[in-house]
């Protein structure tokens, strides 16, 4: 039998741990285990739509932040806004680096397909404001309006302050279209002589 003299007291031991202390690690920095991104960088260029980069609207504007944030979530809203801002300073494109991107945007260093930045990516790309080949990713740099099928999954309270939004957009159009002043004929140009007249 042992006594109890024999015994360690460990009471007053320090505690020594085979965890690795990350205390002081870099949130920042990936872990051995943290997958690679499918591409360690992107091109980023314009895909240019001639009617949507007319009547579309600025990734950065009220319609977009309001109604397409809750389509394609926060962290692809802000990924787009951040290009239309970045291609606003380099219109022919720019290279960026998918973790640098990440970690502005807060959605840390986790890479591999179901990390939250590749999964923005791909939510673009779902829904029509993007289109990826390897490293290139080409993006819309306005939103289109909203679907009717997109509408239906809103909230009704984004329903119905959209159908606000598209009553007035309608009202403030027919304020614009003026008749053309029975005076102003006056002064329109003489036709032009039909072939084969005289001159005068």
């Amino acid at each position: 039998m042992t006594s109890t003299s024999d015994q360690t007291d460990i009471s007053n031991q320090p505690v020594v741990s085979n965890q690795t202390d990350v205390s002081h690690r870099d949130p920042g920095q990936p872990t051995a285990g943290d997958p690679v991104f499918p591409e360690a960088t992107l091109v980023v260029r314009s895909w240019p739509d001639t009617v949507l980069d007319e009547l579309g609207h600025d990734p950065r504007s009220n319609y977009a932040e309001r109604y397409w944030v809750s389509v394609i979530g926060p962290s692809c809203y802000l990924a787009l806004r951040r290009f239309a801002e970045q291609l606003d300073r380099h219109p022919q494109g720019f290279e960026i680096a998918t973790r640098d991107l990440a970690l502005e945007l807060g959605l840390g260093a986790k890479g591999g397909r179901h990390g939250p930045m590749w999964r923005a990516i791909e939510r673009a790309c779902h829904f029509g404001l993007a289109h990826r080949q390897g490293p290139l990713l080409a993006v819309r740099r306005r939103f289109p309006p909203l679907s009717g099928r997109q509408l239906r999954r809103m909230p009704e309270h984004l329903v119905a302050a959209h159908t606000q939004w598209q009553t007035e957009r309608l009202s403030v159009a027919k304020r614009r279209t003026v008749a053309l002043p029975h005076e102003s004929l006056q002064a329109l140009p003489p036709l032009l002589a039909k072939p084969g007249d005289r001159a005068a």
